[in-house]
């Protein structure tokens, strides 16, 4: 390649000096950028469907859409009534619609009918068990039955039921462990919910997340993080 000083004004205006590689060509230096932009957008798409805060980022001001309704969508058919339904529970709760939405993504996808897997017999948005139903005056086979703004009215009971015994949810992974081990809420990184012996511990194997043969605050700490840290960074109502 010729020095630069050694073409015509009307040549050298289409190239650019890229250091480290020289003289290069103004239509290849954007057809890079072209590409190294769909480079970008499609690695943000990939991650979007392993980390629900890439597009659930949205902060759930008033008039705003709630932080991972795009996702809820795929199972509400009333996507608005469905959002203010969750912010009137969190308000009651006394705690961040962000936190209620994600707890919720993490227990049915926001399937209102969704059913265990593993057989522990629990169902809808939070997975209430059998138990917990009865407990509510209810059963799991109705709670299945009803709507998704329906199901919520007993998502604040439940939840409204575990911060009068327990105090206030003081962030996201005490309203998590509200759902899953109550018990736990006042623990530290250390407690234990769930060890490798245990029936709990089979369907429950996914929160472990150092892999180490038990279920700790601390790997709900670390989940919650890893999954929701725009939820997580979201402050409590005060």
């Amino acid at each position: 390649m010729k020095p630069i000083n050694n073409y015509p004004d009307h040549e050298v205006k289409k190239y650019a000096l890229v250091p480290f590689i020289g003289n290069i060509p103004f239509y290849k230096i954007k057809g890079f950028s072209i590409a190294f932009v769909l480079i970008i957008v499609s690695n943000l798409l990939t991650n979007s469907f392993f980390n629900p805060d890439i597009f659930g980022n949205i902060r759930s001001k008033k008039g705003e859409k709630l932080y991972l309704s795009e996702r809820a969508a795929i199972y509400v058919s009333d996507i608005t009534s469905f959002e203010e339904k969750v912010r009137e529970v969190s308000q009651k709760l006394e705690i961040p619609p962000e936190w209620l939405m994600s707890v919720m993504y993490s227990e049915s996808r926001f399937d209102a009918a969704a059913v265990n897997i593993k057989g522990s017999g629990a169902v809808g948005l939070i997975q209430f068990m059998p138990a917990t139903a009865i407990e509510l005056g209810t059963t799991t086979a109705h709670l299945q039955r009803l709507t998704h703004t329906g199901q919520l009215d007993y998502v604040f009971q439940y939840l409204n039921k575990i911060k009068s015994k327990y105090g206030k949810f003081e962030n996201l992974t005490d309203l998590y462990l509200g759902i899953l081990y109550p018990k736990a809420i006042k623990g530290d990184d250390c407690y234990i919910l769930y060890t490798k012996s245990s029936i709990h511990y089979k369907q429950n194997s996914g929160l472990d997340e150092n892999k180490d043969g038990a279920v700790t605050v601390g790997d709900i700490h670390k989940r919650m993080i890893r999954l929701y840290p725009k939820a997580y960074e979201t402050k409590m109502i005060q």
